[in-house]
């Protein structure tokens, strides 16, 4: 590709890169894979290098962030991705294709699943624990005061909200009734497109796309109401040629990305009596400037919120899951000790993150709760 050409490698994607930051390990920086992909073929860069280099990517977004000529090393490895199909990807398509019948089988079979086993397959017990885990019990109760126009809503319910934590969607559902805003109807929406995109499948990705876009248009262009992070990044990349030109509809597509959080700043604040001493917030890579999570949680939790450390991955990393579990999780290890280092047995780690949440709760200890922000919410 073209663009890796304007890579003038000076190495500032080293300063954010999780995975140079956990391991040290410069072939795995966004600076390595463009430097790597400008190469002539007849410079000894088999297909093989190039199928090792596009699975060693957690995608978190930081190097474009940080790039003075904002370069994504995501995208690059999304296109690398497409251009070398492989076995990990099937197995991704068809977890994220098949969620109402695959991940009620994968928790079932994880329960006789030997955690001595090598990844990704050790650990599927924890992840489906993660997965389907249940709220303990919630500590705040929120009166919602949104102020808001005659304009419809609807919920973007995710592929976690809607077949796993059916919980979260209840409880949204709820602010958004109690709040006496009108739904325009129950919405037949897909997955964001935004693991499918990571993961280069990219035809999946625009039919998704497609297909979301088209609801949205068949309930009259309603607001959409979101509280997965990763949800809200994946719907906000959106591209005009997604709408086929029309920059009318792309443009009221943007502005009618609402967080929940956003909806829910000036609400009243009861802190019951269960709860914890301490709370940390885990901010996640994709989360958008302003944070409006992180701002719900400063205004609900109050002194109880540890200072919140903003450089932090979780490792996740969507279809590393598959094609290099072992960085994954040493990644989302560092990340758990430095959000527990400071705080003792019995603390709450919250993040508005799916992903955040099922990757922290399968490698936190046993002594901490990790989960969405709306799992504290009475």
């Amino acid at each position: 590709m073209a663009v890796s050409k304007n890579c003038v490698q000076c190495g500032k994607c080293l300063e954010v890169c999780p995975l140079f930051k956990v391991t040290g390990r410069e072939e795995l920086t966004p600076r390595a894979k463009f430097f790597l992909e400008s190469l002539d073929p007849s410079a000894g860069l088999s297909e093989k290098d190039f199928k090792s280099l596009a699975s060693m990517c957690l995608s978190c977004g930081r190097c474009e962030k940080n790039c003075p000529q904002h370069m994504s090393g995501p995208d690059l490895v999304s296109t690398l991705r497409s251009e070398s199909k492989k076995f990990t990807q099937t197995c991704w398509d068809l977890w994220l294709s098949k969620p109402g019948f695959i991940w009620p089988l994968a928790a079932a079979l994880s329960k006789f699943t030997p955690e001595t086993l090598l990844e990704p397959v050790g650990s599927l017990k924890k992840r489906m624990e993660a997965l389907f885990k249940k709220s303990p019990a919630p500590w705040v109760k929120l009166t919602p005061d949104i102020k808001f126009d005659e304009r419809r809503v609807i919920l973007f319910k995710g592929c976690v909200g809607t077949y796993a934590r059916q919980d979260w969607v209840l409880k949204a559902e709820h602010l958004m009734d109690g709040a006496g805003l009108v739904r325009a109807g129950e919405p037949n929406f897909k997955c964001c497109g935004s693991s499918y995109g990571s993961a280069g499948l990219l035809s999946k990705q625009n039919s998704v796309r497609k297909a979301n876009i088209s609801e949205w248009k068949r309930l009259d262009f309603p607001l959409i109401i979101i509280f997965c992070t990763t949800c809200l990044k994946g719907l906000k990349e959106y591209s005009l040629s997604d709408f086929d030109g029309d920059e009318d509809s792309y443009n009221l597509w943007l502005s009618s990305l609402v967080p929940l959080s956003s909806l829910l700043l000036d609400a009243d604040v009861k802190i019951l009596e269960n709860s914890p001493l301490q709370v940390v917030y885990h901010k996640p890579c994709h989360a958008p400037e302003p944070d409006y999570d992180q701002a719900l949680v400063e205004a609900v939790v109050g002194d109880k919120l540890m200072p919140v450390k903003k450089d932090i991955c979780c490792g996740f990393g969507g279809i590393m899951q598959l094609g290099a579990p072992d960085l994954s999780k040493q990644v989302g290890d560092y990340c758990i000790n430095e959000l527990t280092k400071s705080i003792s047995p019995g603390a709450q780690i919250l993040t508005g993150c799916s992903a955040c949440v099922i990757q922290l709760t399968t490698l936190a200890k046993a002594d901490f709760f990790t989960g969405h922000w709306l799992d504290i919410l009475e």
